[in-house]
This record gives C-alpha cells, sequence and structure tokens, in this order.
C-alpha cells in the first residue's frame, strides 16, 4: 500500500469480511474472494488487513474528449461530446481485446499502478469537460465498473454543472452496484453483448444472464441503453449468434434499442486462438441484415 498513490486507494463500498483475513469483493459478479495481500481478478482491489480497498480511484492514465458517436451512443444526445476517462484493468480477460493496453497492460495492473502519477481528482475532471466545452463525462477505456466509487462522486458533480453521465461497459456489475450508479445520475450506457452464453462462459467466465439482468434494470429505471456485439469470425458471427442476440434485444430491451455491430482487429491474445485478420466485411452485412430481420429498429456497422 506504501508505494501506491494514497489519493488512489478507498475502501470499497460493498464487501463482505470472511475469515482466516479472506474478504469478499461485491463490485462485480465475479465476487472474488481475496486472501490478505493479494488483489482480485481484475488487480484493482486488495485484501489489506481484511478490508477490501480499491488502487485506482482517480488512477486516470487515459483522458479525451470524444464525439458521444464514438462510445458507440448513436441516439443519445447526438453530436455532443464527452470528457473520456479510463483506468487500468479489467474484470473479463477476452483474448480479443481492443484496449489491452489499459485493460490487461504488460508489466502488470498492479505495477502500473504503483508507477501511476495521474491522480484527477472528481472536482478536477468535470473542471476540465467544463473547459473542454464537454457536454458530459464518459467513464470507458477499460472497464469502468473497477472505478464504480470514484463514479459516484464524478457523476454527482457533474449532474450539478448540468453535464450527462454515460459508461461504455461489459454489464457485469452487481445490482446493488448498478443501483447506486442509477440512483447518482448515470444516463446513457452502451454494453457489450460478447456473444452467446456459451462462448461468453467459455472465453470471458462470465453469465450472460447477469449483463441481461442489468440491462433490463437498466430500460426499466430510464436509463438509455444500447447494445454493442464487437464480432469475430468463427466466434460469434454465426446466423444463430446474431438472431439469438438481436432476439434478446427486442424481447429484453425493446425494439428501438440500438444494435451496434463492431468490426474486429486481431489484438491481445489474438494470434494464439487463431484469430489473425479483420472481421470480413460480407459477414458484417450479413450481420446487419440478420439483426434487422428479428425486427429491430436501429442497427448499424461500426470500425468499417
Amino acid at each position: 500500500m506504501n508505494s501506491i498513490n494514497k489519493n488512489f486507494i478507498k475502501r470499497g463500498k460493498y464487501q463482505q469480511k470472511g475469515i482466516n483475513s479472506k474478504s469478499q469483493c461485491l463490485t462485480c459478479e465475479r465476487k472474488c474472494i481475496i486472501s490478505e495481500g493479494k488483489v482480485g481478478y481484475c488487480g484493482t482491489r486488495l485484501n489489506f488487513r481484511g478490508e477490501i480497498f480499491t488502487l485506482v480511484y482517480g488512477c486516470i492514465p487515459a483522458q479525451s474528449c470524444n464525439p458521444i458517436e464514438k462510445k458507440p451512443l448513436y441516439r443519445f444526445h447526438p453530436g455532443t461530446t464527452a470528457f473520456t476517462v479510463g483506468t487500468y484493468g479489467c474484470n473479463f480477460d477476452c483474448f480479443w481485446c481492443q484496449n489491452w493496453n489499459l485493460s490487461h497492460p504488460s508489466p502488470s495492473t498492479l505495477h502500473l499502478i504503483k508507477n501511476c502519477h495521474t491522480y484527477l481528482s472528481p472536482e478536477d475532471l468535470v473542471k476540465k469537460a467544463l473547459e473542454k466545452g464537454c457536454q458530459g463525462t464518459s467513464i470507458s477505456f477499460n472497464e469502468p465498473t473497477l472505478l464504480f466509487e470514484y463514479s459516484l462522486a464524478v457523476f454527482k458533480i457533474a449532474k450539478q454543472h448540468g453535464l450527462y453521465n454515460t459508461y461504455v461497459s461489459n454489464g457485469y456489475m452487481t445490482e446493488q452496484v448498478l443501483t447506486d450508479l442509477i440512483d447518482q445520475g448515470l444516463d446513457a450506457i452502451n454494453i457489450d453483448v460478447k456473444g452467446s452464453p456459451e462462448m461468453v462462459n467459455k472465453y470471458c467466465g462470465a453469465d450472460m444472464e447477469k449483463v441481461w439482468r442489468n440491462a433490463r434494470i437498466l430500460v426499466e429505471k430510464g436509463v438509455h441503453v444500447e447494445i454493442t456485439t464487437l464480432l469475430i469470425e468463427n466466434l460469434n458471427t454465426d446466423v444463430t449468434s446474431i438472431k439469438t442476440i438481436s432476439k434478446c434485444i427486442k424481447e429484453e430491451l425493446g425494439a428501438s434499442t440500438p444494435y451496434h455491430l463492431s468490426r474486429s482487429f486481431p489484438r491481445y491474445k489474438s494470434e494464439e486462438y487463431g484469430f489473425i485478420k479483420p472481421t470480413p466485411l460480407n459477414l458484417m452485412h450479413r450481420a446487419l441484415l440478420l439483426a434487422k430481420s428479428e425486427g429491430l429498429e436501429w442497427v448499424y456497422l461500426g470500425n468499417v
């Protein structure tokens, strides 16, 4: 702990103390049980003397002013810009990760946190957003759930200054975390639905029903939701996968929910899994037609 910027360290809001100095993090649905002195799956939550602490509060190595359409959020305040920030680490380990330099950095996440000197307070984040003429905030680049406690502070201040707040997420936070984000001012979210339940379980070790549950809650609570699938040949471009995801969007979230089909490029560990070329354009266009055939009103191609 002494080697980490003290500003980055905050007690995790949701946790459960265990026995033998083990404690459980309740920020995301991995619900890691972490031993004393160890970090959880994401590399950003540490068990220190039996309590879970986040190590990335205000640790913001990535900052940018982005068009809201880049999130992608196409039908939420189009034409505006969002001050976008991200940190290190992720609670998934997708071999195709497009932002792996932040999500799965080398050296390790913990090593980079220890050597990061870019502290940005919630107040300064909002100040920068206003100075740069942005209309909102976005927590993105890596999984924003890791910045949960920080997000709550940012959202509150941003709302006081008339800014909107957005997330770009895998949607794998716990219900209590999601409820707090909504209550504190989350206005819009793009959720990455990576593929079929079987694919997500195999390659991400995650339960897709938790993601769909969160998406339903967001819609019910009035948060603007858009869905993205990063298409990877022979993994999630088959007819069944596209039609099933599209049908779920229509039935669970509504036919007017925007659906983005993004082209993937080999990144991170892709070559180890035989993914050596960008997703063919003919598969992209076929996916577009399949999604529309299921009755979705707004389907878009990205990275093409």
